[in-house]
């Protein structure tokens, strides 16, 4: 089939490019043409100024095909993105799987460290009371030992008064804190130490010594004034022992530091013995 071409205008001096856009002259300014099967010869007219022409294939189909290329090609694009991208969101899946799986077995492991926690923590619980207990059963022990002792040591002195003094005896003195922070009850215990026991008999005085706040002057109560009793001195007849009861109150501001006794037997010399005053926290 015979080609198809076109006549192009081409200005004096200017070169032909492909695919740049020339003028076309109209098929009578060509001088002496010859159509041949592919190609139209021209011969431009001897005129100085006359523009060149020049004759240029014209292929439809290659367009199409360029077209076609660049579409296959995009489609490839999209195709090998969708590939990629599947592959990304497969990788995706996979690490969120085993970082799920990590994290199941890090929360577990968490788990049992605070159960062993807990369980640590009630041990230290459980053993703490318990060295509680033991040294409050070991603080009884020794008070009911020391207790023993002197009662063993009381009895002794009336069953076997031989090792120890002889006649009457201010044994013992205890006072027990009441509801009211100034109130106490107290008990002295009074014994005969000797190898014939008779009825002995006397009166008894009790003192408190100490001082009031802002005074440091000593100062000295007598039971009377701190205990609402109706017979003072105190009485006591006994042939082993006696014990002598009785509450006080001490007055507001009082600081108390001692307790004097004085036990009087009939026909004998005065007996004193000093207690400290306990101390309660």
């Amino acid at each position: 089939m015979p080609g198809r071409f076109s006549i192009l205008e081409l200005a004096p001096g200017q070169k032909f490019r492909k695919n740049q856009n020339l003028n076309v002259q109209p098929e009578s300014q060509i001088t002496k043409a010859k159509k041949g099967n592919d190609a139209l010869i021209f011969r431009r007219k001897p005129k100085v100024d006359h523009p060149k022409l020049l004759v240029v294939e014209s292929r439809p189909g290659r367009r199409i095909f360029m077209i076609v290329s660049l579409g296959f090609l995009g489609v490839c694009c999209i195709l090998l993105g969708f590939a990629l991208g599947h592959n990304q969101v497969v990788v995706n899946r996979v690490s969120a799987a085993l970082l799920s799986e990590d994290l199941a077995q890090t929360q577990d492991r968490m788990h049992q460290l605070e159960e062993r926690l807990v369980d640590a923590e009630l041990t230290a619980q459980v053993t703490s009371e318990a060295a509680d207990d033991l040294r409050e059963d070991l603080a009884q022990m020794q008070a009911t030992n020391q207790k023993l002792q002197e009662e063993v040591t009381f009895y002794k002195s009336l069953m076997a008064p031989g090792s120890l003094k002889k006649g009457l005896d201010i044994t013992e003195l205890e006072l027990a804190r009441r509801q009211n922070p100034a109130s106490f009850d107290f008990q002295l215990l009074l014994t005969q130490v000797a190898q014939r026991r008779s009825f002995i008999a006397g009166d008894v005085r009790l003192d408190i010594v100490g001082f009031l706040e802002g005074d440091p002057a000593e100062v000295v109560l007598s039971l009377t004034e701190v205990a609402p009793i109706e017979k003072y001195p105190l009485k006591f007849k006994f042939r082993y022992f006696q014990d002598l009861t009785g509450s006080l109150t001490l007055p507001e501001g009082f600081v108390p530091k001692r307790i004097l006794i004085t036990a009087q037997q009939q026909g004998k010399q005065a007996l004193q013995e000093t207690f400290p005053w306990p101390e309660w926290t």
